[in-house]
């Protein structure tokens, strides 16, 4: 087996698993959720537990109410969570992906100019 068809089986391997954590229901990428305390008058106890939680996006990016924060419900951290952490897989293996293309390309470019194709 030449090191190209090592390349393209791992490129279909990669589109299966992205596809897969796809279906799998919504996701976020460039995301994160960030927990944070009760502050102002709130209670002693209130501002030692971590109660409220918001969504934040990193440098240049926007969520879909077009800021860089926004207040999730309690009950729906878990879910936000999930979302994040499967877009933040989906991003690895979609940049996994663009990498191993890019060196399939750059081998099929090398082996056309020994005559290989």
């Amino acid at each position: 087996m030449d090191i190209r068809t090592g390349i393209r089986t791992e490129i279909e391997d990669l589109r299966k698993q992205i596809s897969s954590l796809k279906e799998k229901g919504p996701f976020l990428q460039n995301a994160r959720v960030e927990r944070t305390p009760a502050g102002g008058t709130a209670s002693e106890k209130a501002q030692n537990e971590c109660k409220y939680a918001r969504l934040r996006t990193g440098k240049n990016n926007l969520l879909d109410n077009g800021k860089k924060s926004k207040y999730i419900p309690v009950r729906e951290i878990d879910k936000y969570i999930e979302m994040c952490s499967r877009g933040k897989a989906i991003g690895q293996l979609e940049k996994r992906l663009k990498q191993q293309e890019e060196r399939l390309t750059h081998l099929n470019v090398v082996a056309a100019s020994f005559g290989l194709s």
